[in-house]
């Protein structure tokens, strides 16, 4: 259609006021004009924007006033009838204060579909429900009522930026449920959100790994974008009948175009920056080049968020991923990767190098043409397996020695390795596994005798000597981390035998560092322990071990601790070992090449898992400590608290604060930009970043109960969850314990393993939760106002 042609339906059709030199041309040559022109309520934009798209359909359907309705509904409803014969229809609200250009209602008022047949009484029960959903509303009130498309083969809502403006189109699928309104309702389970860069306006390349229906609902909006001439564009769309249906055009009124000349320069340079790693790859020749992951190993997201500050990364890279981690495995005996580094910055966000993990994992007695093909495997089947980026140790590689170790590298034999090499594989993890059993005792009396910081060790001057406490402590929590990863998957394994069948009852009496809290706290209620006491013992607690930002127990123990008091602490009655007596044979048996009898390995598991609690207890207490150092350091020269986040642990150790300011300034503006940037949690090439979906994640569920109730998102002090509540965080550290002293029902993590802190936390404490849900989960859930976890099913779902 000729712009003269649209200009002529505007105006003859709907009354459009155009002006101009050249009335009606001039606004419509001008994008943001032309938006403003052509998007109204739900209704009138359909109606303006149905001539203009050749390739979606559109259902301009039928506007009812509330007036007319109050007047002659019957009239009202024999239109619908005859505008739909013998078909469903869907009663849509069309409020004037649902679709605006400055704030948006969307998904406050109601939609109401009418199943076949459309029965009139039934049709009127929907318009008075869906005007009953608007707060207040006069006689120039109006819904929309369209045919409901049902099924479809697909639905979703494809926005033309992210809600904060940068130059991606999403789009959220519902490709399951066969219905449309899941995804803006919020209770589209199994819903996959796409990122696709959209440099100057198009979208970009093949868009690899996008479903056949997802092509065809992006088409649809970019057409429609197209037409309605701007990028701030929020579309509904539904596949039916092999045609694309658009279902309503708003503005997006959150996004507001910020920076795209930089967001793409820094996805250049990432880009960059992975394919120069993949070429310097040698660590599995022939195998994948580069995969990185946010989630593997020592799971950066979860322990530093996704955009953290520069303190925040370089304290954990001095801390772990430089050094720390490569020492650990080469000393507990698998292969030496001293010199790589496991953490790489991406655009601001840590990622872990995938497979220098796994090549840490390959037992350093294995002959290396071997342990080049298993590095390989574990590699290539990991790309095609990316939804277990966060389980690399369970469901990818075989880390330690089990009874069923021979099943978890059969995949190996698809990769051409042969049973007598996988048998010399389960001889070294053997090899290596006994040798974690045995030194697990030396590392549990490092951590009776070691000290915790002092409050001296926080002061200006300290900041090098704390940071060697951290380090010392860090080595430590290592070794006990994986003397805690050996003992939970022997646990797992067993469980799955059949043969530890009261693991969850002798989880709840572990007595990890979140019981000793509880039992403190009665203590200081009972009057055999000072508050002061109590407090100082528990000052350098900080959720989010490594945020500067967050404030420690010790600057809040009224938000934090008081709420302790009031919790009774009785002492939890638990199973004296994870299996029943009349297995304990089997359990003796099948751990037999360990060295160990049943009695023996129900002491290692113990040991092994509060061992690992109470060391990382101790580690986040100096990590603290050295943040608090860092603090005062900054502040002694000058620089404000908020401003020493920007700095890398080195600068503050170089000195030279002469420089700050200047690194301050340029390292906040980075951050801004970093803050636009959408990356997908696992990268397997410099393309994937163009385009990348985040489905839902593959949750580990602890204990077996169930709990529903609303939603409480990021609590604090100042915020406190309610009793009952459902507790939805990205991810939660040991910082988080003090929630539990506002019994919450259930509790739901974006990220998190089997293995992660929280997990131990909720088993012992026996609250259902789900433990690694994925971002795009996390997101539902958290948008939602109740949710149910059932974790014995497996399930979290929306309620409301």
């Amino acid at each position: 259609m000729s712009a003269a042609a649209v200009a002529r339906h505007l105006v003859a059709q709907h009354r459009v006021p155009l002006a101009g030199p050249r009335p009606g041309l001039v606004p419509w040559q001008v994008g943001e004009m032309r938006a403003r022109l052509l998007l109204g309520g739900k209704d009138v934009s359909l109606r303006r924007l149905a001539p203009l798209l050749a390739g979606v359909r559109v259902d301009a359907g039928l506007s009812v006033l509330w007036q007319r309705w109050e007047q002659d509904s019957h009239q009202v409803i024999a239109e619908v009838s005859a505008q739909y014969p013998g078909r469903a229809v869907i009663v849509r609200s069309c409020s004037d204060g649902e679709d605006g250009w400055e704030q948006s209602g969307a998904g406050a008022y109601l939609s109401v579909p009418v199943p076949m047949p459309a029965a009139p009484g039934a049709i009127a029960d929907a318009v008075r429900e869906v005007f009953a959903s608007y707060c207040a509303h006069g006689p120039d009130a109006r819904v929309l009522v369209q045919e409901w498309l049902d099924p479809v083969q697909a639905a979703g809502v494809v926005t033309t930026r992210t809600l904060a403006g940068a130059p991606y189109y999403t789009a959220t699928l519902d490709l399951v449920s066969g219905r449309t309104d899941t995804v803006t309702a919020g209770t589209a389970q199994g819903a996959q959100t796409w990122y696709v860069r959209r440099p100057q306006g198009r979208v970009r390349g093949p868009r690899p790994g996008m479903p056949s229906a997802g092509r065809q609902l992006l088409d649809a909006a970019v057409e429609t974008e197209r037409c309605a001439g701007t990028s701030r564009l929020d579309v509904e769309l539904a596949l039916a009948d092999g045609a694309v249906h658009l279902l309503q055009a708003r503005p997006l009124a959150a996004a507001r175009a910020v920076g795209d000349e930089r967001v793409h320069a820094m996805v250049d340079a990432a880009q960059r920056q992975l394919a120069d790693l993949a070429g310097r790859r040698a660590l599995a020749p022939g195998g994948p080049g580069v995969v990185l992951s946010t989630m593997a190993d020592w799971n950066p997201a979860e322990m530093l968020g996704r955009r953290p500050s520069p303190l925040a990364a370089s304290l954990y890279a001095a801390l772990i991923t430089d050094r720390t981690w490569a020492e650990q495995r080469a000393a507990y005996g698998y292969r030496d990767l001293r010199g790589t580094r496991l953490m790489h910055m991406v655009a601001g966000s840590p990622y872990v190098d995938a497979l220098a993990s796994l090549a840490s994992f390959v037992p350093a007695g294995l002959d290396e043409p071997l342990a080049a093909a298993v590095l390989r495997a574990m590699g290539e089947r990991l790309v095609t397996d990316p939804g277990a980026h966060d389980k690399v140790e369970f469901e990818i590689a075989a880390t330690c020695w089990t009874p069923r170790v021979a099943d978890r590298t059969a995949y190996l034999a698809g990769a051409g390795i042969g049973s007598s090499a996988r048998r010399r594989l389960h001889e070294q993890l053997l090899a290596v596994t006994r040798g974690g059993v045995q030194r697990l005792l030396d590392d549990a009396a490092w951590l009776e005798q070691a000290a915790a910081p002092t409050r001296a060790d926080a002061g200006a001057g300290r900041l090098a000597a704390t940071l060697n406490g951290a380090r010392t402590a860090a080595l430590r929590f290592a070794h006990l981390a994986r003397a805690g990863f050996v003992a939970t998957d022997l646990l797992r394994v067993l469980e799955a035998e059949g043969l530890a069948d009261r693991r969850e009852e002798w989880m709840h009496g572990l007595g990890t560092p979140a019981a000793a809290l509880r039992r403190d706290a009665c203590e200081v209620t009972v009057g055999r322990l000072d508050w002061e006491a109590f407090v100082d013992r528990y000052r350098w607690i900080r959720p989010g071990t490594y945020d500067l930002a967050v404030p420690a127990y010790g600057d809040d123990p009224e938000g934090y601790l008081r709420p302790l008091l009031t919790v009774p602490w009785d002492e939890p009655s638990a199973a004296a070992a994870p299996w029943s007596g009349r297995n304990s044979g089997a359990v003796t048996r099948a751990v037999a090449p360990l060295g160990l009898d049943a009695n023996g390995l129900e002491a290692f598991c113990r040991a092994g898992i509060t061992g690992r609690e109470y060391g990382k207890a101790l580690y986040a207490q100096w990590v603290s400590a050295v943040l608090e150092a860092a603090r005062a350091h900054g502040r002694t020269n000058g620089l404000p608290s908020g401003d020493v986040r920007f700095l890398r642990i080195g600068d503050l150790l170089a000195g030279a604060p002469g420089r700050w300011p200047g690194l301050v300034t340029r390292r906040r503006a980075n951050a801004a930009v970093c803050a636009l940037v959408e990356l997908p949690d696992l990268v397997t090439a410099p393309q994937a970043l163009d385009c990348f979906v985040r489905g839902p994640g593959r949750a580990n569920f602890v204990t077996s109960g169930q709990a529903s109730g609303p939603v409480h998102t990021n609590p604090a002090p100042s915020y406190p969850p309610p009793p009952g509540v459902v507790i939805v965080l990205e991810a939660a550290d040991p910082g988080y314990d003090w929630v539990f002293a506002h019994r919450p029902g259930a509790l739901v993590t974006a990220y998190g393993g089997a293995n992660s802190h929280m997990a131990i936390r909720c088993a012992e404490l026996g609250v259902p939760a789900a433990i690694g849900v994925g971002t795009a989960t996390h997101a539902l859930v958290a948008a939602a106002r109740s949710v149910a976890v059932d974790a014995a099913a497996g399930r979290v779902d929306v309620l409301s």
